[in-house]
């Protein structure tokens, strides 16, 4: 944990937010195609993270159940990125034994 106590160290929110970025390109290339509904998914998995990553209560875990695997489970192959995976290399990055290589 770092020195405010909170769950996430700079670089896991550092990387959270290159997941944004990805995920707010997705929601838009899917805007582009018509895809309104998967845009809305994909939005609705993600609104609430710039926010709560910063709160103590905030877990990687529970938010890879909650919103990403839902989204990964509904659109298993038409997702541009798999959101997912991506958490599980930031979850890795908390674990003391790590290394970025």
């Amino acid at each position: 944990m770092n020195e405010n106590n909170e769950r996430l160290s700079d670089s896991q929110r550092d990387k959270l937010c290159d997941m944004m970025y990805h995920a707010f390109l997705e929601i838009r290339i899917l805007g582009w195609a018509g895809k309104s509904e998967q845009a809305a998914d994909l939005a609705d998995a993600f609104h609430d993270l710039p926010k709560d990553m910063w709160t103590k209560k905030f877990c990687l875990e529970d938010y890879r159940e909650t919103f990403l695997k839902a989204h990964r489970e509904k659109y298993p192959d038409r997702s541009n990125r798999n959101y997912v995976a991506m958490i599980n290399k930031i979850i890795l990055m908390g674990n003391p034994d790590y290394s970025a290589n």
